[in-house]
């Protein structure tokens, strides 16, 4: 069961989405808020859980045979996705002060903790259809740079909501949030293979 302060945290993240800046008012922004906006990951999971299932099963023969194992590659998905999950707001609490954004740099880690559940709920349903073999995977492909464009936008629109700045600084911090996790990502899948 979903408990009232995720329920509306995720109703104030979705209508974000949806473009009604009166969404921020259902966050809490208090200390327990902020640190309980990392609990969002655990709504997360499910979507994860259906993203890596089908890239698990789409992997090709070779990489079967000389990849990781079953387990590892699970392993190395999780811990990519929760060092994923920290980088970003532990690497802007050190320079919170310097990009003068220390006022309000726990109002955007809320508010992107739980947006990453709406961010990663369109890229599993692709992953589900393609898993189901409803779409070819070539037009998956397609459809999840939409999204990445979608995704990204709407990051744009958080960074605005919350930390304010110029239009450059908020490019800039959604790009190295981009940067970041494609870095771990590669990380990630060259210790573990994919």
């Amino acid at each position: 069961m979903i408990s009232p302060q995720a329920s509306s945290a995720l109703t104030g993240a979705l209508e974000l989405f949806l473009g009604r800046r009166e969404g921020i008012q259902r966050f809490d922004f208090s200390l327990d808020g902020f640190w309980r906006s990392f609990g969002a990951i655990l709504y997360v999971l499910p979507f994860f859980a259906i993203s890596i299932a089908v890239e698990h099963r789409l992997r090709p023969p070779d990489v079967m045979v000389t990849g990781p194992s079953d387990g590892l590659f699970v392993l190395s998905r999780l811990i990519d996705l929760g060092l994923d999950w920290v980088m970003m707001p532990l690497l802007l609490a050190a320079f919170a002060r310097n990009l003068g954004i220390a006022r309000t740099y726990a109002s955007y880690v809320v508010v992107r903790n739980w947006a990453s559940v709406v961010m990663s709920a369109p890229q599993a349903l692709i992953a589900l259809l393609v898993g189901l073999g409803l779409i070819p995977i070539e037009f998956a492909a397609v459809l999840s740079l939409a999204v990445v464009g979608v995704m990204l936008r709407y990051h744009y629109q958080i960074v605005g909501a919350t930390l304010g700045g110029t239009q450059p600084f908020k490019i800039g911090l959604v790009g190295a949030d981009l940067v970041l996790s494609l870095i771990l990502s590669g990380i990630f899948t060259r210790l573990f293979g994919g």
